[in-house]
């Protein structure tokens, strides 16, 4: 049983980020264009912290607050350069 149970997940892992998310990344930058997508490309870790705040309660840090501070400068500097 537990070898059909990890299989199943491999399969899944496999399927699911590698394939279909990537597939919608890609549909993505497709329609929004390459520049506006590096700038959400820039935006993960905070995505990824406000979802683990949301699906798994984990409280914020003092080093989520300048990692946001940090990836907003880095998005000001490099559109103040591209512009």
């Amino acid at each position: 049983m537990r070898f059909w149970a990890l299989a199943a997940v491999l399969v899944f892992v496999a399927i699911g980020p590698s394939l279909l998310a990537y597939r919608c990344w890609g549909a993505g930058v497709q329609r929004a264009g390459p520049t506006v997508a590096s700038f959400f490309s820039n935006l993960t870790p905070l995505f990824a912290a406000l979802l683990s705040l949301a699906f798994l309660g984990e409280a914020p840090q003092l080093f989520h607050a300048v990692a946001f501070v940090l990836i907003v400068l880095g998005i000001v500097v490099t559109s103040a350069r591209a512009g």
